[in-house]
This record gives C-alpha cells, sequence and structure tokens, in this order.
C-alpha cells in the first residue's frame, strides 16, 4: 500500500553569531552593517588546518566584518548547540538540519524569515520552489537552504561485479545473489570471513533519516513515525516493517551484512570499504563518490566505486535541505539577513566565496574557469567546496565552473534520479523531548529482532510495551500539529 513519508531528520548543525545587531526587520530605516560575526561551525566549514583563516581574511575583505569562528569537535557538535541555547548564550545564525531546524522553529527559538525571503532577490532565483515549501513550519519560513537536502546512494564495487559477470543488481534478488556471491566467491582472492558484503553505520541511522543506509532491506518500510491513509502512525508498528526485518534478519544470520553493523560508525564503514574488503557501501551521492574512489584505490588499485540506481522494490530519499536560520534573540535579523545570508547567496560574489572561497588561495581561473587548488591539508587533493557544494545549489547562478571529475556528477544524477524528497517532519517540545530516547528504543529492538536474540514477533511485542507511552504523546501531539 503507498503511503506519504514525512520522517524526522537528525542533522549536520553549524552556527553563527552576529554581533552589533541593532533594528527589527519591520523597521524602515536604514539597516546598518554588523561590525563582526562569531561563527561556530561544525565540520561542514573548513577546519583551521585547512584554511580557515583564509575564509575569515576573505570574509573580511569582501564585507568588512569580521568573522570569528568557534569550530568544537564535530561529534560534541550537538551538545555545544543545545548548550548555547540553554544557557542563553545564543548565536545570531545558525545552521541547522531538518530535525533541529523544526525543534528550534516550533519552541520560538528562530526569527521568522518569510516576509524577509518574500522581498528578497533569492526568492526570484529559487531553482526549485518545493524545496521552500518543504522546510516551511506551519507555513512560515524560519530557515534559508544554501544546498540541496541530497541523500546517499548505494556504492558497489564495479570490478568485483566485472570479475563475476554480473549485472548491476534491479532487483532484491539480484542484490542478495550478488552479496551472496560477494562472500562464496570474492574475486579479490579474501577468505570468506574477511570479506564483507555490505557494511553500514548501524541497522537504524542515528542521523535523519533512520532508515537512509539500508534503502535495499527496508524499502517500502520505515522505523519513523509516517502518515498512512491520512493518519500518523508508528512505522514500527506497519506491517512492512515485518518484512524488512525479515530481510535484515536472515542476510545478517547469512554473513551478507558487516557483523560489527551496530558498533560501526561511518568513519569505520569508510576505513573498511577503504581497505579493500567491503563489497557494498550505501553513501552520500556527488563529491564522496570521487573520495571513496580515491582513498580506496591507494590499497587497492584495480578497484571501481560504481553508484547504482535504486532497485525496483525502493527509492533513495533526498533529505530536506540543511538551513542558515536566525535565532529569535537577534537584535538585528534584517542586517542579519541582508549582509549574511543574501549576501552569500547573491549569485555573484558572495556566493563565489561561499563556495569556491578566495582566489589564489583555495581556487584559480585557469582558461576563464575556475579551479581549485591543492587541499592546504593535503596537498595531494585539491580542494572542494569552501563552504556550499558547487553541484548542488539551491538558488540559480551560472559561475565559470564545471566539475573536474565525472564521477561526483555521475552519481548525483543517479541518485536524484531515484530519490524521494522528504519534508520536515512537524515538531513540538514534547516531540523534541521524547524522540530521541524513543529512536534509542527503536534501535535496540531491531538490533535485538535482527541479531535473532529475539524473534521478530517476541522484539515487536516487547517493543510496544516499552515504547507506548512514548508514541502515544508523539502521536497525539502529531494529531493536533499536523492532523
Amino acid at each position: 500500500m503507498m503511503y506519504k513519508r514525512i520522517i524526522p531528520a537528525l542533522l549536520v548543525i553549524t552556527v553563527f553569531m552576529f554581533a552589533g545587531c541593532g533594528k527589527k526587520a519591520s523597521d524602515a530605516k536604514k539597516v546598518e552593517k554588523p561590525v563582526s560575526i562569531s561563527l561556530m561551525v561544525d565540520g561542514t566549514f573548513l577546519p583551521k588546518e585547512n584554511g580557515q583563516d583564509v575564509l575569515v581574511q576573505g570574509y573580511k575583505e569582501l564585507t568588512g566584518i569580521d568573522l570569528v569562528v568557534n569550530q568544537p569537535a564535530h561529534n560534541e557538535y550537538y551538545q555545544k548547540l543545545n548548550l548555547a541555547f540553554s544557557t542563553g548564550d545564543v548565536p545570531d545564525v545558525v545552521l541547522l538540519g531538518s530535525y533541529a531546524y523544526a525543534s528550534y522553529a516550533a519552541n520560538g527559538s528562530l526569527y521568522d524569515l518569510t516576509e524577509l525571503y518574500e522581498k528578497s532577490s533569492l526568492k526570484d532565483r529559487i531553482k526549485d520552489p518545493g524545496i521552500i515549501e518543504a522546510i516551511k513550519v506551519n507555513g512560515k519560513l524560519y530557515g534559508i537552504p544554501y544546498d540541496r537536502g541530497n541523500g546517499t546512494v548505494t556504492y558497489v564495487r564495479g570490478d568485483w561485479l566485472e570479475k563475476l559477470g554480473l549485472e548491476v543488481p534491479k532487483t532484491y534478488d539480484e542484490f542478495i545473489n550478488m552479496l551472496r556471491l560477494f562472500k562464496n566467491k570474492n574475486p579479490d582472492g579474501l577468505a570468506q570471513d574477511k570479506v564483507i558484503p555490505l557494511t553500514a553505520a548501524g541497522l537504524v541511522n542515528s542521523e535523519y533519516p533512520l532508515d537512509i543506509y539500508l534503502r535495499e532491506f527496508y524499502q517500502d518500510a520505515s522505523p519513523d513515525f509516517i502518515k498512512k491513509n491520512g493518519k500518523w502512525i508508528d512505522g514500527m508498528s506497519d506491517q512492512s516493517m515485518v518484512a524488512a526485518l525479515k530481510r535484515m534478519r536472515e542476510a545478517y544470520a547469512e554473513g551478507l551484512i558487516d557483523k560489527e553493523i551496530i558498533t560501526n560508525k561511518t568513519s569505520t564503514c569508510r576505513d573498511k570499504f577503504y581497505s579493500g574488503v567491503v563489497g557494498v557501501f550505501n553513501y552520500w551521492a556527488g563529491t564522496w563518490n570521487r573520495n571513496l574512489a580515491l582513498n580506496i584505490e591507494k590499497n587497492k588499485p584495480q578497484a571501481k566505486v560504481t553508484p547504482i540506481p535504486a532497485i525496483k522494490e525502493t527509492k533513495y530519499i533526498e533529505r530536506p535541505a540543511t538551513v542558515l536560520a536566525i535565532s529569535k534573540s537577534c537584535k538585528n535579523p534584517e542586517a542579519v539577513f541582508k549582509y549574511f545570508i543574501e549576501f552569500l547567496l547573491d549569485g555573484e560574489k558572495g556566493q563565489t566565496f561561499a563556495t569556491f572561497g578566495v582566489e589564489g588561495k583555495t581556487y584559480e581561473i585557469k582558461d576563464g574557469m575556475i579551479q581549485f587548488l591543492p587541499s592546504i591539508q593535503d596537498p595531494a587533493k585539491p580542494f572542494v567546496k569552501a563552504w556550499f557544494s558547487p553541484e548542488i545549489p539551491v538558488f540559480s547562478w551560472n559561475p565559470a565552473w564545471k566539475p573536474s571529475d565525472e564521477r561526483i556528477t555521475n552519481s548525483l544524477e543517479i541518485f536524484q534520479k531515484d530519490a524521494v524528497s522528504y519534508k520536515v517532519f512537524p515538531s513540538s517540545d514534547v516531540i523534541s523531548q521524547l524522540l530521541p530516547e524513543l529512536n534509542t528504543i527503536k534501535a535496540n529492538y531491531v538490533t535485538k529482532m535482527v541479531y535473532g536474540t529475539l524473534t521478530i514477533d517476541e522484539g515487536l511485542a516487547q517493543y510496544q510495551k516499552d515504547s507506548q507511552k512514548y508514541v502515544d504523546a508523539i502521536l497525539e501531539e502529531l494529531q493536533k500539529i499536523d492532523p
């Protein structure tokens, strides 16, 4: 049965602090330029060791505004962000993934940007208005996206397919058969116990969406809340979830799924893939196709990293776009919008800076075209972006640039052709408080059922008992805010 899925998102979060804000958006007086911007950011912004100071100085030269960067460790970002809001030391500008964005918008922490956006040049340059509609919360816009949401695509060792005489799998049966052959007839001559046919970072993803990395197994199921026949339900209670659990359980028992999947981090999966023992890895479309290929080729020069179309039974998932939002405590949201958000998305020098960085430092002009220079951190690799991704802009512009590696554009084309876009999941204080705990319970029981500690019937029955108070409260909220 077909149904609409709107899934809570987790996040990659970056926070910006503006100093010197002074007027409200409704004030008709001239907007004064902020003196400085304090920036709290995660790994999406260049780190210190890879040219952060170059961007700071570049922004100063373009705008006259000081940029002060605070960049905590990536895995500590959520903690630092929550601490900032809970202590009142709130930044003026924040970069939010959809779940955090919806939560902060719902609890009144973000400034309503609807009017500023409607009056800006950005509205006329939006490539797909649906991207804006997908991130509205109760009909209002609290953030501005700069990249498409993007998502993950399944990468297969193409050289293994060739050695085994296999075609790219088009159905689930063909996909499972491919995994079996990878394990039992490994073309690189590895022992069976050394081969990992498929790896992933968890059976239930720790980030949005919960089922993003295991598309071939989840198919039309979801462990998240879903809207079916116009009514919200817990996806764990839907019959489609039983079939998904059965697929994962059988594949795991057969040794087709990484035995360490539950303890894997994405970095762990990448390292395993780079070592040449992994046959299938679902990961981000775009520049990661090239990154995966460059890294595995160091150990396996003959390796081919091949993105494949989604199998017949499923689709890939495009997340709601990450947004730049202005906090409600900002004293001059109009100035912040003008000199930061609108400037960096202007389709001219601001967007060139935000995307490519500083000429002579991160890129050069050669034969009239922009080309990235070697990375400061690793000169053996080129820069791929300053901050915004050049391949997936939300607002139209035409820089003098084209991708130098077709692997990037190829994986994006395959992903976008087979992707379904998800909207921001409705949120409230109740939902934001209960959902993390409930997701932990979900991950725990999915693991037990797939590992065989509990049968599927036993696991779902125990899950229902342990989760009931969370599920009932969240469903009640969802019926209120999105009936």
